[in-house]
């Protein structure tokens, strides 16, 4: 490896000539100077410097490695400028991981704002399930995660990370458009859905678990009819008329099945989404990004009937 404090060296003795006139500019002993040259030319392998009288001559293999250095030299300067630039949050580098719904409802729509607001900014963005992304971050693969309440979640007060909180992400009631309860505006989960066909993912999931506590607390148990883990398929059962479903108001949105409508319920389930970085980190400025997104997430309408899609009566 080149020194580039000897670099740095040699550039002075292109410019003052001799010895005694580099180690006064350098603020150095003409011994320390004549010691990092030898050092440097061996680090090349190549001759640097020729005598002359009191004089030094470079070689031309010394302007070969000036030309460089300059290079150098000038992309240091750079560095300096962006680190500066990265300290007041002007520029900088994330890597973000996030389930797959944060992504469509809150990642993606907090990084395309922040591409014309924060053009400095680069984000690299990569589907972490919340099982994983703790460590994720743990070993440097993350600079922020996205993730939601669940046993996975770093403790609070924990010293390794930051917690930020996103948004509280209740669930909706998705039926068909013919179901009984169509016409009514909100739903009570108990009084209402307790004598239900449901369709769910399996037992351990963190949406079977989350459904499953909130029922459990108002005095039932869900009747499961379905078991499936894609939402879109849960959109097609219901709109089958196979059964209801509670789902995270971050996995309707955006979909698009017909003969569906979404309620909200009192009572209800509902999730905190965290964004979770390393402590002395600083999750801005996508931590205000995303949410102003999570402020824009559409919530089931206040009118007589809401159906997704076409088709509908």
């Amino acid at each position: 490896m080149i020194d580039v404090r000897r670099l740095q060296l040699l550039q002075a003795l292109d410019q003052y000539h001799t010895v005694a006139a580099t180690a006064e500019a350098l603020n150095v002993t003409p011994s320390a100077v004549s010691q990092q040259l030898a050092a440097l030319a061996k680090e090349t392998g190549v001759t640097l410097v020729e005598r002359s009288g009191r004089r030094f001559l470079l070689t031309g293999a010394a302007r070969v490695l000036l030309d460089h250095a300059r290079v150098i030299f000038a992309e240091m300067e750079r560095a300096r400028a962006d680190l500066a630039e990265y300290a007041d949050g002007t520029i900088g580098i994330a890597r973000v991981g996030a389930f797959a719904t944060a992504i469509s409802d809150l990642v993606a729509p907090a990084v395309a704002g922040l591409r014309q607001s924060q053009p400095g900014w680069r984000f690299q963005v990569v589907q972490a399930e919340p099982e994983e992304s703790t460590e994720m971050l743990r070993v440097g693969a993350l600079d922020l995660a996205v993730t939601m309440s669940s046993a996975h979640l770093p403790p609070a007060g924990t010293p390794d990370f930051r917690l930020d909180s996103l948004m509280v992400e209740p669930f909706d009631a998705v039926l068909p458009y013919h179901h009984p309860l169509a016409g009514r505006t909100q739903l009570d989960l108990a009084t209402d859905l307790a004598d239900a066909d449901w369709i769910m993912s399996g037992p351990g999931s963190a949406w079977y678990d989350c459904v499953t506590a909130a029922c459990n607390q108002v005095g039932f148990q869900p009747r499961v009819a379905h078991t499936v883990d894609e939402f879109s398929a849960v959109f097609a059962l219901v709109a089958a008329g196979l059964g209801i479903a509670l789902m995270p108001r971050l996995a309707w949105t955006g979909l698009s099945t017909s003969q569906v409508v979404v309620r909200s319920v009192s009572n209800g389930p509902r999730r905190h989404i965290v964004a979770v970085s390393r402590a002395g980190g600083n999750p801005e400025p996508l931590l205000s990004a995303m949410r102003e997104a999570a402020g824009k997430v559409p919530v089931p309408s206040a009118g007589p009937l809401i159906v997704t899609g076409s088709g509908a009566a």
